[in-house]
């Protein structure tokens, strides 16, 4: 069985997500985007659905700071 890193990707953000989403309803808003993150990758929470799903951006952490990554979409071939 094959999982691909899209999979892995949605299946880590959505735990963290959900995690999140309890705090948050637990503990208020905040005028501070939250991320949920690794070390150097993570989800910034900007809101909440209706349905309870955090809604948000991928972010990644660039000397100290995070900032949304910009993706480059084609195939590349590896040598």
């Amino acid at each position: 069985m094959s999982v691909s890193r899209r999979e892995v990707l949605a299946s880590i953000l959505g735990a963290g997500g959900t995690a999140a989403a309890s705090e948050i309803a637990a503990h208020g808003q905040s005028n501070e985007p939250r991320v949920l993150s690794g070390s150097d990758l993570g989800f910034r929470i900007d809101g909440i659905a209706k349905d309870g799903a955090p809604i948000g951006a991928l972010v990644v952490r660039v000397d100290g700071k995070w900032v949304s990554p910009q993706f480059q979409a084609g195939l590349r071939r590896v040598s």
